[in-house]
């Protein structure tokens, strides 16, 4: 109820173009709710196993998304007014590390224990029909952490764990669409809707199991219009020297979707005093690691920041700064190419297969899929990242297709076929997926045995 203060927000914005007055904005804004707000709706507050409250509001409270969705509209605008030919774009942040995926979801307390948590899977399962949807409750935390049947939830006896999964990626991809759309009226259309989203392959080797993170609802974001640009920092694992810096997400898929992928490259150089995160000792192993993450940015047409975390001047040397120059025309020529980035291998990943994931699945799920972009990074060939749906639609043409999940597509597939999509599967995708699915189990079944 307070009168509103852009003041703080106003002299960030007024000190950056002080140094550059011919910049681009992109504020990083947070969306989570101030503790005022939570001491004033407890209720809404997350819920962890054994009873601990969390830091943050339940991105299924109906009331924390309105509340912040409004507040983002009216920055919105204020920003559109006050810098109008500076301003570029929105970032909105929130959760984890502002990144869209629950609190502490490497951590081993489960959350979705708080009321409007499961006052919103009932809703979500009277939406589908199921039977008992009015007094269900949300799986308890020994069912979510181990799964009898090992790696993967039993479809038949499982199923309830298996739609809480889908159910928690569908919450958070609602919550971030809700705010790209409040962005969107806000800025009355003319700048940049921006969010972290999407994180594939890096929370493979969550130890709770992938599904607690909310990151595998990419394809209905995908269809927000009202968000221009996904990104993540470059993966966290062989990013150093030497390293292939992988990305995070099905990229190829995002950009096929109309959307701009981006590479936040927070690279630890040789200023930051860490070799934590790949961290690199010298000026020459920095220049060569920026080179790198650069001309993979250009060649894949992601778009690509450079972070300096803390800002701590971690890039606070002209001599870094020459890769962009020298990288100028290469990033000129690939902007003017006839077609967009087409590798012959592909990577591909079934966001619903993920959904199977159980409790305790961490550690398969760190070698097959975390780690599986190292070894796709050396075969001497360029790959892309592709959803599976991407594949049933016939939108992949690669020629090697590396199915890393796949466990639930075989329904896709029959899905596909029984709805006469076949003709836009070729018999080597087919065969593909077909030998994909029993690479896979046998990979788990391995991990598991």
């Amino acid at each position: 109820g307070a009168p509103l203060d852009w003041e703080p927000l106003d002299a960030a914005c007024r000190a950056i173009l002080a140094v550059n007055p011919g910049a681009l904005l992109i504020p990083r804004v947070g969306c989570d709710a101030p503790g005022w707000w939570l001491d004033a709706h407890p209720r809404s507050r997350m819920a962890y196993e054994g009873g601990r409250a969390g830091g943050h509001a339940s991105v299924s409270d109906r009331t924390y998304r309105g509340d912040a969705a409004g507040h983002l509209e009216k920055l919105c605008r204020h920003l559109t007014a006050a810098f109008p030919d500076r301003l570029a774009g929105i970032h909105p942040c929130g959760q984890n590390t502002g990144e869209w995926f629950y609190e502490a979801t490497w951590e081993r307390p489960l959350s979705g224990y708080d009321p409007a948590t499961r006052d919103a899977f009932r809703r979500w399962l009277e939406a589908r029909g199921a039977p008992g949807a009015g007094t269900a409750e949300v799986p308890g935390p020994e069912e979510r952490h181990v799964a009898p049947a090992g790696l993967l939830r039993d479809p038949a006896s499982e199923r309830r764990l298996i739609d809480f999964g889908r159910f928690q990626q569908e919450e958070m991809a609602d919550m971030v669409m809700a705010l790209a759309a409040a962005a969107r009226r806000g800025t009355e259309g003319r700048k940049l809707v921006v969010f972290f989203y999407g994180y594939h392959y890096e929370f493979g080797a969550v130890a709770n199991g992938a599904p607690t993170s909310g990151h595998y609802a990419l394809e209905r974001v995908l269809r927000s219009p009202d968000i221009d640009i996904l990104c993540s920092p470059i993966s966290y694992g062989d990013r150093g020297v030497p390293g292939t810096a992988p990305a995070m997400t099905s990229a190829e898929s995002v950009l096929a979707a109309g959307k701009l992928w981006l590479h936040e490259d927070d690279t630890r150089t040789y200023l930051s005093g860490t070799t934590d995160y790949g961290g690199i000792a010298d000026l020459a192993g920095t220049r060569s690691v920026m080179r790198r993450n650069t001309a993979q940015a250009a060649i894949r047409g992601f778009g690509t920041w450079w972070m300096d975390l803390p800002a701590e001047g971690w890039f606070g040397d002209p001599r870094i700064w020459e890769e962009m120059r020298l990288l100028r025309p290469v990033d000129e020529t690939l902007l003017a190419r006839a077609r967009p980035f087409a590798p012959e291998i592909a990577a591909v990943i079934d966001e619903d297969s993920m959904c199977h994931l159980a409790g305790g699945s961490g550690g398969a799920g760190n070698s097959l899929i975390y780690e599986g972009r190292w070894a796709l990074g050396r075969v001497g060939a360029p790959y892309g990242q592709y959803m599976l749906a991407d594949v049933l639609a016939g939108r992949v043409d690669a020629k090697l297709q590396v199915f890393l999940a796949a466990w639930a597509g075989l329904t896709l597939l029959a899905d596909a076929l029984g709805q006469g999509k076949s003709a836009r599967l070729s018999p080597l995708a087919i065969l593909g997926l077909l030998l994909g699915l029993g690479v896979t189990l046998w990979s788990w079944a391995g991990h598991a045995q």
